[in-house]
């Protein structure tokens, strides 16, 4: 199993949650001291030279890749008109071309050998737009019909692999923190944040772990193509 950001965050969380299963996981980001371990290695997830000796090594050591989840994300908060160019493109090259690539590299493995789920993590915000947050709202809408396109070439391959997007609403992360920074870093913000949610709190990691961890296993196995939202009612107002 392939966890890309899985220094902090969701990505982490997952790490952990598989991990005390039972399940071998492969740590990937960017943070050095992740890449200590014989399970983890340092990447970055926008260069394809990184995907392919990461993916040959796993396979040299393991046999085998039966899941991928693509958690690596970043967020630039700015209104279009005041989005730097860069910004945009840093925020497309790990939001979408790390999955991208991630699947480019690890699909065909799956469909050889007949098996495999990949969940892509996409947001609340690849569903309904959100001010503010242009790049980051193009680049998570982009992951979810790039899942779609690459379920049906999945399907029509005859494998039995699946790929979905899964969509959290704001979720008790760092990039929480990262947002309110990038904001001005007063503290009320973060309670703006809790206030659009109908429950009036952020998402735990937790429960965007158990439905990674749903989307992985074969309770899920004719889910496909599809967008899981786990939002606590955020996209239904």
């Amino acid at each position: 199993m392939l966890v890309t950001g899985a220094a902090s965050g969701i990505g982490l969380g997952l790490v952990q949650s598989l991990s005390a299963k039972g399940v071998t996981v492969i740590g990937l980001d960017r943070d050095a001291a992740l890449a200590e371990g014989p399970d983890a290695y340092r990447m970055d997830v926008g260069e394809e030279a990184d995907w392919v000796r990461v993916v040959k090594a796993v396979v040299d050591r393991h046999g085998r890749i039966d899941g991928l989840v693509n958690c690596a994300g970043i967020i630039r908060m700015a209104p279009l008109v005041e989005t730097a160019i860069d910004d945009f493109r840093a925020t497309m090259r790990v939001n979408v071309e790390g999955p991208f690539l991630g699947m480019k590299h690890v699909l065909p493995l799956m469909l050889a050998a007949g098996r495999g789920s990949i969940v892509n993590l996409s947001s609340t915000a690849g569903i309904a737009g959100a001010g503010g947050a242009s790049a980051y709202c193009a680049s998570k809408g982009a992951v979810r019909l790039m899942s779609k396109a690459a379920a049906l070439e999945a399907i029509a391959a005859g494998g039995a692999v699946r790929v979905n997007s899964l969509h959290p609403a704001m979720t008790e992360t760092p990039m929480v923190g990262e947002i309110v920074r990038q904001l001005g870093g007063d503290p009320s913000i973060k309670d703006a944040m809790r206030q659009l949610q109908p429950s009036g709190e952020l998402i735990p990691v937790a429960a965007i772990v158990d439905g990674i961890e749903f989307l992985l296993s074969d309770q899920s196995r004719y889910i496909n193509g599809t967008e899981f939202v786990v939002d606590n009612g955020f996209t239904a107002q």
